[in-house]
């Protein structure tokens, strides 16, 4: 897997497919990166399977 950084984008390259990612991150933020995946991830544990 290759990844290729640039401003607010990145490029992940995984087997023969590439991936382009933006991202943004609000200054104005209440609450801090580490807290944000920690609640996405809550989340996704807490879900129903399908």
């Amino acid at each position: 897997m290759h990844t290729k950084t640039e401003g607010n984008t990145f490029t992940k390259e995984i087997g023969q497919t590439v991936y382009g990612v933006r991202y943004y991150f609000n200054e104005d933020a209440k609450e801090t990166m580490q807290e944000k995946i920690n609640r996405m991830l809550v989340i996704e544990v807490n879900q129903p399977e399908i």
